[in-house]
């Protein structure tokens, strides 16, 4: 496996570029719509995006949820400002999760307002639409894609590196989202994940410069007409819980950060913080409903013991199963 790039911290020329190898598994369409975002994600053209998600975006988010929002653990995001990069790391539920997570970001922080979400290529980048619903949604800052097709991943080394290297930068902050289970969990049980994918390991080892900080989110549902019916006349019945935990510490794992077993520890870390807000969420949430919180068992951890650093504290594990690859899949 090749070293993972920038792994301290390094002055900025110019960002990486994919290998021609690694361009030639794309399609003509797919390698037009990344250039196309790829130019976009310039630091010039960011108070464009930054500009268009806070006002488009954040209308849309705020007339779904400002009146449902409960928001726990700002605090672990107060040290930091624009010139931090953040590497977020949440469970996936719903398809507005990370925009949910990016207004609290602008709105209730002094975080960088230049935000990345790597996604899965299907539509964004292989349908004629999807650079334009990218622009839409986000702009154009679902970037950069991950493939699923097999003969084209060699593509996502250099996705995984360019994370990387924006994360490490020095010129600039930069906040990154990801959700360590890999694609969305439909189970029914939110309190039940997904195995963590390695490549959020690879990246939050490689990122020296960012913190890590886990997120758990709930509440936020798939139909826009939906969710502004609750927002304007239910909030109170329908919250959109979104808490934060502390930075998770990787200190011990980065001499051996080249290893995919050592990766894997890391992803598991990071879906282990995200449990143990999960856990503090659902006791929350029984509380606040005239439940019993102690009705239900703790929800599992990995076997990684040095698991869950950062949010709450070291979480000695309940059971063994995580397994093992990346990123946001637009749905």
């Amino acid at each position: 496996m090749p070293a993972l790039a920038h792994a301290h911290p390094v002055s900025y020329d110019g960002p990486v570029r994919p290998t021609r190898e690694q361009l030639e598994v794309l399609s003509p369409f797919e390698r037009a719509s990344f250039k196309l975002a790829d130019a976009l994600s310039a630091k010039t053209l960011s108070p464009v995006s930054s500009a268009w998600n806070s006002v488009v975006m954040g209308i849309l988010i705020s007339s779904c949820g400002s009146r449902r929002f409960n928001v726990r653990g700002l605090e672990n995001l107060a040290p930091f400002g624009k010139k931090d990069s953040i590497l977020l790391a949440a469970n996936h539920r719903s398809f507005f999760d990370f925009f949910t997570i990016t207004a609290i970001c602008y709105w209730r922080t002094r975080l960088s307002k230049r935000i990345f979400f790597p996604v899965r290529s299907n539509f964004f980048y292989d349908h004629p639409l999807g650079p334009a619903v990218n622009w839409a949604m986000s702009g154009m800052r679902m970037f950069p894609p991950v493939m699923r097709e097999k003969e084209k991943k060699p593509f996502n080394l250099y996705s995984v590196e360019r994370c990387v290297e924006e994360l490490n930068r020095t010129d600039i902050g930069t906040l990154l989202g990801i959700h360590p289970e890999g694609t969305r969990n439909k189970n029914d049980d939110p309190y039940t994940f997904l195995p963590a994918q390695p490549g959020i390991g690879r990246i939050a080892l490689g990122a020296e410069r960012a913190k890590v900080v886990p997120v758990f989110v709930l509440g936020m549902g798939q139909s826009i007409p939906g969710e502004w019916k609750m927002n304007l006349f239910s909030p109170e019945q329908h919250p959109v819980d979104v808490y934060f935990g502390a930075p998770i510490d990787f200190s011990d794992l980065r001499p051996k950060m080249g290893m995919v077993t050592t990766q894997k520890r890391a992803a598991d870390r990071c879906l282990d913080a995200i449990k143990t807000l999960a856990e503090k969420q659902r006791r929350d949430a029984a509380i606040r409903d005239g439940r019993d919180p102690d009705a239900f068992a703790p929800i599992p951890k990995s076997t990684d013991r040095a698991a869950a650093y950062g949010s709450g504290g070291p979480v000695v594990p309940k059971a063994a199963g995580e397994h093992a690859g990346h990123a946001h899949d637009g749905g």
